[in-house]
């Protein structure tokens, strides 16, 4: 058999930094956030969330979007080719007690998206990121008990672990889910949403503002 050259076309970048926060930091942050108002999921009683927070809202952290700064720099460079500034324009908790999920969702108006976890991620409610949909066209799959999963037909693909104090980087259009807690402590994680100053195409140059 001649010499075979397989390229990985187009790849999607998901990031996991470890220990970006101290365990005191974690702890304040559980228990600040845990004491603030919280409201149902509209599809399930068994998962909260908080109201959206500003970055300095948490003073304990400091400004996250300088803390998470060179994260998100080098995040985006594999996105946009460029050493960007990125803001944090938006965070909220959520809060998943046993038998809690999330439904498949992606986020809008955002170019990254992250997940802080405040604590240990039991393995059956690891965040799952999904293949986007082919629209409206015909799918041909072929998935069974025999068949191998690759990096070019698996459909989801979920971290190995996931621990407290982790946080998870990822484009914001991907598609993602949280399957039920099947574990005996609730999953709690902080979520935000960043853009960069601006982005340009040659002449063509958008500015975000980035004013609450």
């Amino acid at each position: 058999m001649t010499q075979m050259h397989i390229e990985n076309l187009f790849p999607t970048p998901v990031m996991r930094v470890e220990k970006i926060f101290s365990p005191q930091e974690l702890d304040t942050l559980q228990t600040q956030l845990g004491n603030g108002a919280t409201v149902a999921n509209a599809k399930t009683d068994l998962l909260t969330h908080t109201q959206p927070l500003n970055t300095d809202d948490i003073a304990e952290l400091g400004d996250l979007s300088h803390r998470l700064q060179d994260y998100l720099r080098d995040f985006g460079f594999l996105m946009f080719g460029e050493n960007l500034h990125w803001t944090v324009k938006e965070m909220w908790m959520n809060e998943s007690v046993t038998g809690a999920a999330q439904l498949l969702h992606s986020h809008a108006n955002s170019m990254i998206s992250a997940v802080i976890y405040l604590t240990d991620v039991h393995p059956s409610a690891r965040i799952v990121f999904h293949k986007p949909s082919s629209g409206n066209q015909f799918i041909f799959s072929n998935t069974h008990a025999e068949s191998a999963t690759t990096p070019f037909n698996a459909e989801r693909w979920v971290p190995e672990q996931l621990n407290r104090g982790d946080v998870v980087f990822f484009p914001s259009y991907m598609q993602h889910a949280v399957p039920p807690n099947q574990g005996n402590q609730p999953r709690i994680s902080i979520a935000l949403n960043a853009l960069p100053d601006r982005l340009k195409s040659w002449d063509y140059q958008v500015n975000f503002n980035h004013s609450s």
